[in-house]
């Protein structure tokens, strides 16, 4: 791993662990085992630092979630493995929320460069989700990906409070209901 990679992968495991502003760039250094100078090379600020993170953190969900989902024909088992993926994300022993969220949360008004990668994720998923609901054949699809996403929202930080309130099988079953609400309703309208 290269000495920018090991900065990266140090402070997103910091960033998780604690917050974007707890973490000063001092202790990222420390921990990376590199020189300060050798972090300012390739990381003209903590801004620069957090949006590379965010890149990076947006590509790995990218690839986990494609995993994930690209083998699959049924788009109504498609959005559950979509539901999966998070639950099992929020069931990782060292799930402590999600960076884009802490990043809007915590530093977005003092690092407003930030909103760019951010928007990338939210976009990418959104994207992913409709394609999805799209392929259901649903009236409007938009309307059903942001509750669903919305759904996810909630359960990513319920899962930062209390993981046990977590009942994924029920909430799973409230998604679906709202699903075929919606295909039955496509059907009787065509």
């Amino acid at each position: 791993m290269s000495k920018r990679e090991t900065i990266i992968t140090t402070a997103m495991n910091l960033f998780n662990q604690k917050s974007y502003t707890s973490i000063g760039v001092d202790k990222i250094i420390a921990e990376s085992n590199v020189a300060k100078m050798t972090f300012y090379k390739y990381f003209s600020s903590k801004e620069n630092l957090i949006e590379e993170c965010l890149y990076q953190r947006n590509l790995e969900v990218q690839a986990s979630l494609l995993d994930k989902v690209n083998k699959i024909d049924n788009p109504l088992n498609k959005l559950k493995n979509i539901f999966n993926w998070y639950i099992d994300w929020i069931n990782t022993e060292d799930f402590n929320g999600c960076l884009f969220k802490k990043a809007t949360i915590e530093v977005i008004q003092l690092y407003p460069s930030l909103k760019n990668q951010i928007n990338k994720y939210r976009e990418w998923v959104f994207s992913l989700v409709l394609s999805t609901f799209v392929e259901l054949d649903i009236e409007s699809p938009e309307v059903l990906s942001s509750l669903f996403l919305n759904i996810i929202d909630g359960l990513i930080i319920d899962g930062t409070t209390n993981k046990t309130q977590i009942n994924a099988e029920q909430t799973w079953s409230y998604i679906n209901k709202l699903i075929l609400l919606e295909t039955t309703q496509a059907c009787v309208a065509a």
